[in-house]
């Protein structure tokens, strides 16, 4: 053979070299893309998981607004409640040492006074049920935001070691949590 052929054929074999490397490269890597498609699942799952923890961080604090704004409303009442009894007290004073109309006009506050606190009571006491009702979805949907919060780093630390038991771990703890945070939404 001449030098012109031994050179030819010298670059064919690298020519087919290069191919078999490249044809081998991308095997592998589909190979590999077969063995980590389930990484696949865990990024949903992590989706997944945010959107319901930012859902329920949401409500949950919808509901810790309404307990604190009707404890204030119930605070005020009471405020209110008190304020009315110091005037009856007052009115009663000012009865006993009263003579006539005027003691007439100062029972007739003491009256007054008795009914508004009365009707002040009923609604300090409503608000604070309500502030009860609303303070009681807390613990549960808490529960379930921590549960979510710590399926999603388990789930994300996951995909960085490739460990599928840390995926069915992150699962388990995500479904219990958003049991609790449906349970603490719509059952308590």
């Amino acid at each position: 053979m001449n030098e012109a052929s031994q050179s030819e054929a010298a670059r064919s074999d690298q020519i087919q070299a290069l191919i078999r490397s490249i044809s081998d490269e991308r095997r592998e890597a589909k190979e590999k893309e077969k063995r980590e498609r389930w990484t696949k699942y865990v990024s949903f799952m992590v989706v997944v998981l945010a959107v319901a923890t930012g859902v329920g961080s949401l409500k949950a604090g919808g509901f810790s607004t309404r307990v604190m704004l009707f404890q204030a409303k119930a605070s005020d009442e009471w405020a209110y409640y008190q304020s009315k009894s110091v005037k009856q007290r007052i009115a009663e004073m000012e009865a006993r040492q009263e003579t006539g109309p005027q003691a007439e006009a100062a029972q007739a506050d003491v009256a007054r006074y008795k009914k508004d606190q009365a009707d002040s009571q009923a609604r300090a006491k409503s608000l604070e049920g309500q502030r009860d009702a609303n303070a009681k979805h807390g613990p549960d949907m808490g529960f379930g935001i921590t549960l979510l919060q710590i399926s999603i780093a388990l789930a994300s630390v996951c995909l960085l070691t490739k460990r599928r038991w840390l995926w069915a771990a992150a699962g388990v703890l995500g479904a219990i949590g958003v049991f609790f945070l449906i349970h603490g939404l719509y059952f308590v």
